[in-house]
């Protein structure tokens, strides 16, 4: 090819020339977006860098609740109702875990306690019947475990492994065995029940009683097969 042919007023240089125009845009073109890219990517690192501090700097807001598997734990919890004749409760905790997904609602309490017309508690300074319990809210019945005490207005005070208090019926009962005094003496069985009140407590099983002098007349026993 002559150098005619190549001179940049010939169809042959224009078309070059138009492909170098085009190429150095292109160029210019990638050259722009790489830079814009790595500024997005600055500014991206950047931000998160800035979220990491101001996070380690507040701290982790508390949540109300801490979740616990298929649960969630509740600080100093409050439930209130009614028996079938209309006397108010209150059931009240340390602490409490709501258990969720199940057919029936349960809530593993911490340390319970309850407000209710004669069952009372044993510890001045909490009113806690047990250290560990489980309400159900809906069967209005609360199951106590762990170092169980309770007392009614009568003079009785019970201690017992475990109860099963029904706020439905106003009844406390336990098949574990039981121990308490009474202001007649002292009582151990396999098992109780406190009805009316607490005016009625039946006991059953391997009965064992101490009546003290001048005392008054005996708790009703009931033995039972």
């Amino acid at each position: 090819m002559n150098a005619a042919a190549l001179a940049p007023d010939s169809p042959i240089g224009n078309r070059r020339a138009r492909s170098l125009n085009r190429a150095r845009v292109r160029s210019g073109r990638v050259r722009i977006l790489r830079a814009a890219l790595l500024a997005a990517f600055a500014l991206v690192a950047a931000n998160a860098m800035m979220q990491i501090f101001m996070s380690g700097a507040s701290g982790p807001a508390e949540p109300a609740f801490t979740p616990a598997g298929d649960a969630e734990r509740i600080t100093n919890p409050r439930f209130t109702g009614r028996d079938r004749g209309g006397t108010p409760f209150v059931v009240t905790a340390d602490a409490a875990v709501r258990r969720l997904g199940g057919i029936t609602p349960l809530t593993d309490l911490e340390r319970p306690a309850l407000d209710y017309a004669w069952i009372e508690g044993m510890r001045e300074a909490s009113q806690a019947l047990a250290e560990t319990g489980v309400f159900d809210e809906a069967g209005q019945m609360l199951t106590l475990r762990t170092d169980v005490r309770f007392a009614t207005p009568a003079g009785y005070r019970f201690v017992a492994p475990s109860a099963r208090i029904s706020l439905r019926d106003g009844t406390v009962s336990g098949d574990e065995g039981v121990s308490g005094e009474a202001p007649w003496g002292a009582v151990r069985a396999d098992a109780f029940e406190v009805q009316d009140g607490g005016n009625r407590v039946i006991l059953t099983g391997d009965i064992r009683t101490r009546i003290h002098p001048g005392g008054q007349t005996p708790v009703d026993q009931e033995t039972r097969p």
